[in-house]
């Protein structure tokens, strides 16, 4: 699974072809397959009376016909041309050219407003954080702007990744957390009670809460589509996916009347701990991390640290001046005890967390990232600009928190 619930569909379930004028072709090939379905019927039922109708006539009865079936053989091979045109960007349905030809109102209205005073707003739909807006599949003659869409210039956000994120339509979220589970089976010898095990759950109730962010732009930029969407894509849909793995790690401490929306890896209560022997290292603290949580019976998957802490494992040096971990030219999986270290920034210098994210973590999804743009904000109008706003909603807890532990890293001096 995903940042966002994975559901069995073709990866271009979404994208609808059309002609130039952004007319669905799926409905202009069904009615001229109906036409000739009805020519058929008409030449079938009167097929004894032709018999007597005039050469020139019946030959332009037949050309009509050949006529409209190639008429709807063209229009097949035409949405077939389409599809494999994105398909020839990789099978991703989030493409620029897959982005386009879904959002075609969208994109009318933006070109409207680009090249008017007209005032207006658009929502863009099916722009994922985790993807880079390529030009793949657009045709050669299309003018867009020439820039390097293919770069990555932000971190992957893995953490969210590795979480079960459920759709959801409520407001208000109730999560179940086992609190506790003593297991009490045994062998029953004939004609005595069998004995009793305990689950414990504790309910948490949390509300579905807005992540969201925005900025301002000028209107030549919304005239470039291509640009814009790997603005979008790069910048804002990213920036609000990187808050939500913040809350997913450090949690949300409300301040005021505000709502909890997120309960966090590293928040009290939500974990076990260890406590470091005297001499410990960091390698020797997260050893006893692994085991701890395995005690729940629930083996660790992941252990995030950030890029810095483990930057200092990477570079713990033997006795004789070697790496402990591999040559500086070799391509080293960071894996520690065998379990694979994922790198988070939101994740706080010094701290650590292992556990089975998948098991661990429950994640609601009401509304995943969408981007509106509009020019009915402020004095936006008259200054030709647009505002951007990036939104999600989503909430999260740790349900399992026996199986996590987390805690301090000893100081650098002790790694």
């Amino acid at each position: 699974m995903t940042a966002y619930q994975k559901f069995p569909m073709s990866p271009l379930a979404k994208v609808l072809t059309r002609d130039q004028n952004g007319n669905a072709l799926d409905d202009a090939a069904k009615q001229l397959k109906d036409r000739v379905a009805k020519m058929d019927s008409l030449l079938e039922r009167y097929s004894s009376q032709l018999a007597n109708v005039p050469e020139n006539l019946k030959k332009e009865l037949e050309d009509h016909a050949r006529s409209v079936q190639k008429a709807a053989a063209d229009i097949d091979e035409i949405k077939q041309k389409l599809v494999d045109g994105v398909r020839s960007g990789g099978d991703d349905p989030d493409t620029t050219a897959a982005i386009l030809i879904r959002n075609t109102e969208a994109v009318g209205m933006a070109a409207r407003m680009a090249t008017s005073s007209k005032k207006g707003s658009i929502v863009f739909d099916g722009l994922k954080a985790r993807n880079v807006v390529s030009l793949a599949g657009l045709p050669e003659h299309a003018i867009f702007a020439k820039n390097d869409l293919n770069r990555q210039p932000v971190q992957p956000l893995s953490v969210i990744e590795l979480i079960n994120w459920i759709p959801t339509l409520d407001k208000v979220v109730y999560y179940l957390r086992e609190s506790s589970f003593d297991i009490m089976a045994a062998i029953a010898p004939e004609n005595t009670d069998k004995a009793e095990s305990d689950i414990e759950f504790g309910e948490l109730e949390l509300n579905c809460g807005s992540i969201a962010h925005w900025i301002r732009a000028t209107k030549q930029l919304l005239a470039d589509m291509p640009a814009l969407a790997n603005y979008i894509e790069t910048r804002m849909a990213w920036g609000v996916r990187y808050k939500l793995e913040y809350y997913v790690v450090n949690g949300h401490i409300p301040s005021g009347s505000a709502q909890k929306i997120f309960s966090g890896l590293l928040e009290v209560g939500n974990h076990e701990t260890v406590t470091p022997a005297t001499g410990d290292t960091a390698i020797d603290v997260l050893s006893k991390a692994k085991y701890k949580a395995a005690d729940s019976f629930v083996m660790p998957t992941t252990l995030l640290l950030n890029p810095e802490d483990w930057g200092k494992i990477e570079r713990i040096k033997g006795t004789d001046g070697h790496y402990i971990f591999g040559s500086p030219g070799a391509a080293v999986q960071p894996v520690l005890w065998g379990v694979p270290v994922v790198f988070a920034a939101s994740m706080p210098k010094g701290k650590y967390w292992i556990g089975n994210l998948s098991v661990a973590f429950d994640g609601y999804m009401r509304e995943d990232v969408s981007i509106t743009v509009s020019t009915e904000d402020g004095n936006n109008i008259t200054k030709n600009l647009v505002t951007i706003l990036a939104e999600m909603r989503a909430s999260g807890a740790v349900v399992l928190p026996d199986s996590c532990v987390a805690g301090d890293l000893p100081t650098a001096e002790t790694y």
